[in-house]
């Protein structure tokens, strides 16, 4: 899993093909995530677009990062309310 220190909100102003993101909603199973990364010289963009478990998609998206040389995983989510604090702290 990443660093929790190391998870931050998406900023409009990033770097976007350099970045892994973690897309928090609420779903039908309560708050879920999905994977999405761009394409880079490594891989060809990909997704993991189904509702899943945040921490188990925070490993997912943190194995994608690594083994394709992804700069970081950012944190895409509407409302901060959905975030809970045992997945790590969002700056």
């Amino acid at each position: 899993m990443s660093d929790p220190v190391g998870l931050k909100r998406l900023n409009p102003h990033d770097d976007h093909e350099n970045l892994v993101r973690l897309i928090v909603t609420r779903g039908d199973e309560g708050v879920v995530a999905d994977v999405v990364w761009p394409p880079n010289e490594r891989t060809d963009g990909g997704d993991y677009l189904y509702p899943t478990y945040v921490p188990l998609a925070l490993e997912r998206a943190e194995d994608v990062r690594q083994n394709y040389g992804f700069a970081e995983v950012v944190v895409v989510i509407d409302d901060l309310a959905l975030w809970d604090p045992a997945w790590g702290n969002l700056r």
